[in-house]
């Protein structure tokens, strides 16, 4: 990934205008918004086009064409391009805000109860899969072209899609109960998390990332851990395992050795160990289920 400015804070504004309950960013261009970031609003992000990864919490999970994302309010969250995506293909997402506090007496509708019990009791953030998702996709394209009573019947069309597949909405639960950190520790957490996806291919020492926060090794593990549930070993042998995948379902190594050095790791007996514990199988099994057929 490009060399991005870390000194934005995780705390991000949406840029609404005017009164509107609801506002519609569509973002196309190279890259996806490159900052580990949360806000106060509910999010609904629709993937039109352009694949790679997408972090919540201390989760990392692929993000797919046609996948849609809800997540919660204050959740940090990064979407970011596969390592091995081509440079020139463009992002294209439908990012749809809502604040659930002003939008509380619409909610309050009989006619509502159902969508509103799907956002104000959903107890981590969700993705609706492609093959349920696909469906809706021309009404997330059709937001940023609508405006007053059509932008709201779009609006309650989604809310009213998404109710109705709730059963197929797969959870993002990742271990953090509460996120209750500064802007100063998320630029920390920020800059951190970025080099790690920067550099995951060598050897990225706990040293080194400690000195690019100011902090002490022994004071960074404890800060890591506390805001993430995990060692920051973990946290890069789990971005290297996510990147290996990407290079197994699209068949662009040869073999399973090649992924996992491409991907950091020293030897392949490692690799085996460390994707069983990440993925709760072996590549070999993964590939089997997941590859792409040439």
């Amino acid at each position: 990934m490009k060399n991005l400015d870390y000194r934005k804070p995780i705390e991000f504004t949406v840029p609404a205008h005017g009164d509107g309950a609801f506002y519609v960013m569509e973002d196309m261009g190279p890259e996806f918004y490159g900052y580990y970031h949360r806000h106060r609003e509910f999010q609904l992000s629709y993937l039109l086009k352009g694949n790679g990864s997408f972090m919540i919490g201390n989760l990392i999970r692929p993000c797919l064409e046609n996948e849609i994302f809800l997540i919660k309010p204050n959740d940090p969250h990064l979407f970011f391009k596969g390592e091995h995506a081509e440079e020139e293909q463009p992002v294209h997402i439908v990012h749809l805000f809502f604040s659930l506090e002003k939008l509380l007496p619409f909610f309050d509708m009989a006619e509502l109860q159902g969508i509103r019990s799907l956002f104000y009791q959903i107890p981590s953030s969700k993705l609706l899969p492609a093959e349920h998702a696909a469906a809706i996709r021309d009404a997330f394209l059709s937001l940023s072209r609508e405006e007053g009573a059509h932008k709201l019947i779009k609006i309650l069309e989604i809310f009213d899609y998404l109710r109705y597949h709730e059963k197929q909405l797969i959870s993002l639960y990742s271990g953090l109960h509460k996120v209750d950190f500064h802007d100063s520790d998320g630029v920390r957490i920020n800059t951190v998390i970025k080099h790690a996806i920067d550099h995951y291919k060598r050897n990225v020492t706990v040293e080194e990332v400690s000195s690019l926060i100011h902090m002490t090794p022994t004071a960074f593990c404890k800060f890591f851990k506390k805001h993430t549930k995990k060692t920051f070993v973990s946290f890069l042998n789990e971005i290297r395992i996510e990147k290996a995948c990407q290079l197994l379902v699209n068949n662009r190594v040869e073999s399973i050795s090649e992924a996992a050095y491409q991907c950091g790791f020293n030897t392949a007996v490692h690799f085996n160990r460390v994707f069983r514990n990440v993925m709760h199988e072996s590549p070999s099994e993964f590939i089997a289920q997941h590859a792409v057929e040439k």
